[in-house]
């Protein structure tokens, strides 16, 4: 019966391990989220308000899941998400 608690408890603390690093580190941000973001640095940069058609163009761009790579995509996704200036997210274009 105790081996039977502990292996109970091991399995328990691996399936919260592979959620916990789920969660937070394969997750995507929304790609709208992204694009908004990316619509609100161009707004303060150059001053003017992103195309409605840029918008989508952004959001089916960055919707897209990559086949290979989903850490790195992530990633770049959550570095976009973030930037507060044009130059950051180019940064994250280059990662």
């Amino acid at each position: 019966m105790k081996a039977l608690k502990i292996i109970g408890f091991i399995f328990g603390a691996l399936g919260l391990a592979v959620f916990v690093f789920w969660f937070g580190w394969l997750r995507a941000p929304d790609a709208k989220d992204v694009c908004d973001n990316v619509a609100k640095v161009m707004k303060k940069e150059a001053g003017t308000d992103a195309p409605e058609a840029f918008i989508k163009k952004c959001i089916t761009e960055y919707s897209r899941v990559p086949q290979f790579g989903k850490l790195p995509w992530v990633t770049q996704l959550k570095c976009v998400r973030d930037a507060e200036s044009l130059t950051a997210m180019q940064a994250c274009e280059k990662r």
